[in-house]
């Protein structure tokens, strides 16, 4: 392994806090260490280890990186740890909304989430994770990156090439087969491109309707794509975010998606951001992995 890039971070920057946000780390072709606090991302180019520096992180790769490689994987390091991400005033929006939690995020760093090295990869993982546990979704998600060259995640002409058949039998899919394909082949002839343009270009309610024409994408899962692009302001309320609400602001009581609105409306344009970790922290709680 030689010593590849660094990249810098707006502060403040966690990578640990980054990596196990929520579940993608535990997906191929991803992989957390946390003893020596290591992502690891297989790539075309091969394994990518990336380990936290002052100010950012620091991607060792395999052999030297040329100068095409260099800002390819710099751009794609930076969309998976949105290092980026503007969050002035993260801070002070969750304090608005629930001071514990805010304490909590203040500690442990929290605030960015781990995205994909593209947005072909997001939507193909969200679809998995649909309607699903979360065990079920991480062996489907296992069993498609396995498609790939050399463990990288694969293309959209590798899923297409394997077919519904292929990801309906050996991925185990389901009825979510036709929304890969279709992802794939949106991912080709340019939709998804077009998002991630309307996307940079800060145009969040087009993005937001791109993403919703996606096959298989529904407000939950359209919702949490947003967050993974950087698009903090739109909450998406769904089965977990409601319990989660009604244990953490309600009293037990089962509260109704517009009074969760209400709740992280103060938090004004990271409202969604903060409701996304309201749910996340309890979910790494149920994980074990922070007490």
């Amino acid at each position: 392994m030689t010593a590849g890039l660094t990249l810098t971070a707006k502060a403040p920057f966690r990578l640990a806090a980054v990596a196990v946000s929520h579940g993608w780390f535990q997906t191929a072709p991803f992989s957390w260490d946390p003893r020596a606090q290591v992502l690891e991302r297989v790539e075309s180019l091969g394994t990518l280890r990336i380990h936290a520096v002052k100010d950012g992180v620091q991607v060792d790769a395999p052999a030297p990186l040329g100068p095409e490689q260099r800002p390819a994987v710099a751009v794609r390091v930076t969309r998976m740890l949105q290092l980026d991400a503007d969050l002035t005033g993260f801070p002070e929006a969750v304090r608005a909304v629930d001071r514990r939690l805010a304490r909590d995020l203040a500690a442990y760093g929290g605030g960015r989430v781990l995205a994909g090295g593209s947005l072909f990869e997001d939507v193909v993982k969200g679809i998995c994770g649909t309607n699903t546990t979360w065990t079920q979704a991480v062996t489907a998600i296992n069993r498609i990156a396995s498609l790939g060259p050399g463990g990288a995640f694969p293309g959209p002409a590798d899923v297409l090439r394997a077919g519904e058949d292929w990801l309906r039998a050996e991925a185990r899919v389901g009825y979510r087969g036709p929304a890969i394909v279709a992802a794939s082949r949106a991912a080709i002839d340019g939709t998804l491109a077009e998002i991630d343009r309307d996307s940079a270009g800060g145009d969040t309610d087009r993005t937001e309707a791109g993403l919703r024409r996606l096959a298989g994408i529904g407000p939950a899962t359209s919702g949490f794509l947003l967050l993974l692009m950087g698009h903090f302001d739109r909450p998406s309320v769904d089965s977990a975010t409601l319990r989660v609400a009604s244990r953490e602001w309600f009293a037990g009581r089962r509260p109704t998606p517009r009074e969760v609105l209400r709740r992280v409306a103060p938090a004004g344009r990271y409202s969604g951001l903060v409701l996304a970790w309201s749910t996340l922290r309890a979910w790494q709680r149920e994980m074990g992995f922070i007490r």
